[in-house]
């Protein structure tokens, strides 16, 4: 029995490489919780779960290049969101456990 690759492995394997460090869950969570806020900026993320700006842009980086977060911007600010189609197209039930 032969098992073909899909399409969408790369980009599963992305997304839970992207899962496996314990503060972009932290950092997942407080979007998740926090959705309703019109502006959730990488300041408002580390002064909520103690990281610096620096440190959360970086782990943003890697959530977003998994697809897994998107920004947007208002002026000059950037904010982030959580992109839920996501979760829930590869893994359904995840967010409802944070």
């Amino acid at each position: 029995m032969t098992i073909k690759q899909s399409n969408l492995d790369e980009k599963r394997v992305k997304i839970l490489k992207a899962l496996s460090e314990v503060k972009r869950i932290e950092i997942i969570r407080y979007l998740y919780h926090e959705k309703n806020q019109i502006k959730n900026s990488c300041g408002d993320i580390g002064g909520a779960i103690g990281m610096n700006k620096s440190n959360v842009s970086y782990h943003l980086k890697i959530l977003a290049e998994a697809d897994l977060v998107g920004a947007g911007r208002d002026g000059q600010h950037k904010f982030i969101k959580i992109k839920e189609d996501t979760f829930k197209e590869f893994l359904p039930g995840f967010l409802a456990t944070l």
